[in-house]
């Protein structure tokens, strides 16, 4: 149909200066099959539109990466909750989810998730995940809300908006054995931050429950 239109536009102007220009009827003869062509195409049944393409599953759903994961809890929820009352109890969650959202977004992490009373994120460098849980646990002792966490690093199964893995039980059995304050690191991690400004202080080997063997942790120095 381009090539139609520009022989057309040749012809006119061909005709306006020489009436006897002899290409004009080459042009004509071609503008006949061009244009029975066209009219074919443009009349012909309509295409079938493209299948549906089967919905893919989410980025990354099912693949594995390294990450390290934070885990956070709040030391004797049950019992604060009895002592302040459920409207002042659902208050200091509240700050508690909202400073950890925006500790975790300020440090380029993932908020997987929040268990109730405490949190599951994950962080691309062990650095900010110890910064975060360190921040976290500082800004809510204002409120009177103390915490415990455990840091580890190692191979996520990523799960959809979830996730999971030995890596993401590691982390959950290493906040478990951290007293109230205290910020656990797996030996993973202190190797990883070995030569940094973090002093981190052994705290020994401990048995994770459902992990199988000793494993040595280390405490962040307040």
């Amino acid at each position: 149909m381009l090539v139609s239109v520009l022989a057309i536009g040749v012809w006119l102007l061909s005709r306006g200066y020489d009436t006897n220009f002899w290409p004009g009827f080459i042009m004509l003869l071609l503008l006949i099959p061009l244009g029975l062509h066209a009219a074919v195409v443009l009349s012909g049944p309509a295409r079938a539109p493209a299948a549906p393409t089967p919905p893919a599953q989410a980025a990354g759903d099912g693949e594995r990466a390294l990450a390290t994961v934070l885990f956070t809890d709040i030391v004797g929820s049950t019992e604060r909750a009895r002592q302040v009352g459920d409207r002042r109890w659902g208050e200091l969650l509240d700050t508690h989810d909202r400073l950890a959202r925006e500790l975790v977004g300020q440090l380029q992490g993932r908020l997987v998730k929040s268990t109730g009373d405490g949190i599951l994120a994950l962080f691309d460098r062990p650095g900010r995940a110890i910064r975060c849980a360190t921040a976290l646990r500082d800004r809510l002792r204002g409120s009177g809300v103390e915490i415990r966490a455990g840091v580890h690093t190692g191979e996520v199964q990523l799960r959809g908006d979830d996730v999971g893995g030995i890596a993401v039980h590691f982390a959950a059995r290493v906040m478990a054995a951290a007293a109230p304050g205290e910020v656990l690191v797996s030996g993973t991690v202190h190797d990883l931050v070995a030569g940094s400004d973090y002093v981190l202080e052994d705290r020994g080997a401990h048995a994770l429950k459902g992990i199988g063997g000793e494993w040595r942790l280390f405490a962040v120095r307040a």
